[in-house]
């Protein structure tokens, strides 16, 4: 299959992208990731996110925004129990403000979140508890403009159904990152296209094949 070919669909249905939270922008631009409007915002909601409906993540994010406390830098002066309180409203706030405390003294201890994120720290930041590749790539994209692709399983259904076999995550990376054009624009708007068509067409059970803008040429259309 053509990644570009499927690049293009992505750009011809951009729709689809803003009705499942994504804001195309600027390639350099937070805005990408729900309308959030710095890279911190995006470090903390990438925590905040997991097992969390999105509007809930926004709510916390504009009350730490009106309280200057919308940072890595800016929230590891604060205890784990006052992080708690102020992220109360997510699901497993406990662990989360744990792992936000842990994440922000690792973005203090390298001079700040723009010297962290950067590829050759991917691997300190797999380190760290509550990121795995998916997040740590998407950190690196979206927040740290890094050229680096991120795995997913949106991905690996995606192009292992348009496809007609079976793909891995990295099988699936892979075959991204060797055709794609290289630029934080076309990365970040293939990323977010193909998590748009995970989420509103290509569910794991009962896809949505009759409305999706790929049935044209997906071989697992039912």
């Amino acid at each position: 299959m053509d990644i570009n070919y499927l690049l293009n669909r992505i750009r011809e249905n951009i729709t689809i992208l803003r009705e499942t939270g994504w804001i195309v922008s600027e390639p350099r631009s937070p805005e990408w990731w729900g309308g959030l409007k710095t890279p911190g915002e995006i470090a903390i909601s990438a925590f905040l996110v997991q097992m969390t409906r999105w509007e809930t993540v926004v709510k916390v994010i504009e009350k730490l925004r009106s309280e200057g406390l919308n940072s890595p830098e800016s929230i590891s002066s604060l205890k784990t129990e006052e992080i708690e309180k102020l992220i109360r409203p997510v699901n497993f706030y406990k662990t989360k403000a744990r792992r936000i405390k842990s994440f922000s003294e690792e973005v203090l201890s390298h001079g700040g979140l723009e010297n962290f994120l950067v590829v050759e720290n991917r691997n300190i930041l797999l380190s760290l508890e509550g990121i795995g590749e998916e997040t740590a790539d998407s950190l690196l994209l979206y927040a740290g403009n890094q050229l680096f692709f991120p795995p997913s399983e949106y991905l690996r259904r995606v192009l292992s159904r348009v496809e007609g076999r079976g793909l891995s995550k990295l099988q699936a990376k892979n075959e991204v990152i060797l055709t794609l054009p290289r630029n934080l624009f076309t990365y970040k708007l293939f990323h977010a296209g193909i998590v748009a068509v995970g989420k509103r067409f290509c569910l794991l059970k009962c896809p949505k094949c009759e409305t999706c803008f790929l049935n044209s040429i997906c071989k697992f259309k039912v």
